[in-house]
């Protein structure tokens, strides 16, 4: 080759090598500069999140986020903005998930706010789940029910910022950038919201955030390995704790006790009736439950929290001493009674025109429907029994007298009544009949008042 035409090349060559390298260190140095920018952001958080009176920092207000809007300007368009956009007004931070049913039933009440004080109030949905989850479930919001919220999804920031165990979560950012309140759903009124905008937070019951793993209402120092016996009972919504249950083990992994936090009476007595009636080899359902006090609305919809725990030699008495321990200290005092009551048997009746199960398959368990159908497949009778108890309109216990052992396959297409119900259930050669029987019923009665004059 012509060494003219080579120099050439070679020249064409390093120059290229060249810009190719120089858009390599500009990509890098772009990386690197958001990579600063996030990291400036999060040293600006302490360690335990911004608490209730502090301030926002700076670098919180400035950082980028990913946002979805069903509003003007973005149209329903993943943009980004910053909390600084909305500097000056009382910020709402809505932390909810898609699977979180208190947090969207909410949402209505946001978007009314949201209108009526929109001049001062600014309320941020900030959701970290998956980004193409989040912004499929508010597109489908905003479509069938109008909702134009901002909101910021795929967010890690955020809910490090203010780092919370239960949602909904609500962290109110006054006008002057101080955390006024961090709270629960209990807190979200018109009136509170009022009393925020105009700078005060006094009124607010904070959210606490309390780790279900310990004790309930102890400390990170309380010395959980050594516990013997644990009894506790308090009234009233504790925000910062889920409704539900937690079980405590021993290191053995034997059960030694179990807390339920924001729940009702009639709940924790039926979890107690079924485990303790199962143990006995006999079924046990809610409608077993028979509340014979005064209050019944208190009965079954006032809220408690309660631990119980005792030691592991014990562990095989934990729910018999459980329910000894709420009928000495609670409202109610609970006993198991046989006797004859109203009910519906489940029978075989008729002639089997549909085969009780169509060659096995997949499982499906589907409740009743939009048409009030129940469609069950593969499933144990105790299913059908199950659910036929849960219908609406039922309040009897059902009492399984088929004698059918093998899976089945049943579909109702109606109901609405014990008319639809039979109807449905006869193409399968079975039905229910209203009947006398007796059955471990589950009493529970109003705590006598057992009031003394102290002794001296």
């Amino acid at each position: 080759m012509n060494p003219s035409i080579m120099a050439i090349s070679r020249g064409r060559l390093c120059l290229h090598l060249y810009h190719s390298i120089l858009k390599i260190c500009i990509v890098f140095m772009l990386v690197l500069a958001l990579t600063a920018n996030r990291a400036a952001a999060q040293g600006a958080r302490p360690a335990s999140g911004i608490a209730v009176g502090g301030a926002v920092p700076e670098a919180i207000w400035q950082s980028t986020h990913s946002v979805f809007s069903g509003g003007t300007p973005y149209e329903g368009k993943n943009t980004s903005v910053t909390l600084n956009r909305y500097r000056g007004k009382l910020i709402l931070l809505d932390f909810w998930a898609t699977y979180c049913v208190p947090c969207i039933t909410g949402f209505p009440k946001m978007q009314v706010l949201q209108q009526k004080y929109r001049n001062n109030l600014q309320i941020i949905l900030v959701n970290n789940e998956p980004l193409a989850r989040a912004t499929a479930f508010l597109q489908k919001r905003k479509s069938e029910h109008s909702e134009a919220f901002t909101a910021i999804v795929a967010d890690t920031l955020l809910n490090n910022t203010f780092p919370h165990r239960t949602i909904p979560h609500y962290v109110w950012i006054g006008k002057g950038g101080k955390v006024l309140a961090i709270t629960g759903e209990e807190e979200l009124e018109e009136e509170k919201l009022l009393q925020a905008m105009a700078g005060e937070g006094n009124s607010f019951v904070n959210k606490k955030n309390i780790d279900p793993a310990l004790p309930l209402f102890s400390s990170a120092d309380f010395p959980a390995g050594a516990l013997q016996k644990y009894s506790l009972l308090t009234k009233g919504r504790v925000s910062g704790l889920a409704s539900g249950t937690q079980f405590r083990k021993a290191k053995s992994g034997l059960l030694v006790g179990r807390a339920f936090t924001n729940t009702s009476f009639f709940s924790l007595y039926s979890t107690i009736g079924r485990v303790l009636q199962r143990a006995a080899g006999e079924r046990f359902s809610d409608q077993q439950l028979r509340y014979t006090g005064a209050d019944s609305a208190g009965f079954l919809h006032d809220i408690y929290n309660y631990e119980f725990v005792v030691p592991e030699r014990l562990s095989g008495k934990l729910y018999p001493m459980m329910l000894a321990d709420l009928n000495t200290y609670s409202p109610y005092k609970a006993t198991f009674k046989t006797e004859k009551t109203d009910c519906l048997v489940l029978e075989r009746y008729g002639t089997l025109r549909t085969a009780l199960n169509n060659g096995g398959g997949r499982i499906l368990d589907q409740a009743a429907g939009r048409q009030g159908a129940l469609n069950l497949k593969n499933v144990p009778v105790e299913a059908l029994v199950d659910h036929l108890e849960n219908l609406a309109w039922n309040r009897l216990p059902v009492i399984n007298k088929t004698g059918i052992s093998q899976r089945l396959s049943v579909s109702l297409p109606l109901t609405g009544n014990l008319q639809e119900v039979n109807a449905g259930l006869l193409q399968h050669g079975l039905r229910l009949r209203p009947a006398k029987q007796k059955i471990t019923m589950m009493l529970i009665s109003d705590q006598p008042d057992q009031t003394t004059k102290q002794l001296k």
